[in-house]
């Protein structure tokens, strides 16, 4: 059994496993990132009670990182797409490829810009230690 004053999960694992960025034990998201009833995001932090969404339109710069993620997801497919089908320009190919892109991914875009935000463009949102593992009880 580790002991929780030594070992804390790392600030990337944590984001990829969409854990809170104030404890990095609770939960973002419920539910996987492919779930077809659309993503349902906590309100608040089970684990440490943190308020995700800390003032009204505190995500509207997640809808910018989600296009930023879009757009490098769009350039790769077309890049795939160009050298598997052998340099085709038919836009339908193309235009086809990236609509399906957009509609797979849209979950996995909602989930990682928001983490994104949390995580790194959020300037006054910290981890603190005191939160971390299954000894905190708020």
């Amino acid at each position: 059994m580790e002991n929780n004053d030594t070992y804390t999960i790392s600030k990337f694992k944590a984001a990829t496993q969409c854990k809170c960025p104030r404890c990095r034990t609770g939960k973002i998201f419920e539910g996987s990132v492919f779930r077809l009833k659309g993503q349902k995001m906590n309100k608040n932090c089970p684990h440490c009670g943190l308020k995700f969404e800390m003032e009204p339109g505190f995500f509207y710069v997640a809808m910018f990182v989600s296009y930023a993620l879009s757009v490098a997801q769009f350039v790769a497919v077309c890049i795939a797409v160009s050298v598997l089908s052998g340099g085709s320009e038919s836009p339908w190919l193309y235009l086809t490829a990236c609509l399906l892109t957009a509609v797979i991914l849209a979950g996995f875009n909602f989930r990682y810009s928001r983490v994104i935000q949390l995580y790194w463009l959020a300037p006054n949102l910290r981890f603190n230690k005191k939160y971390y593992g299954e000894a905190y009880k708020k």
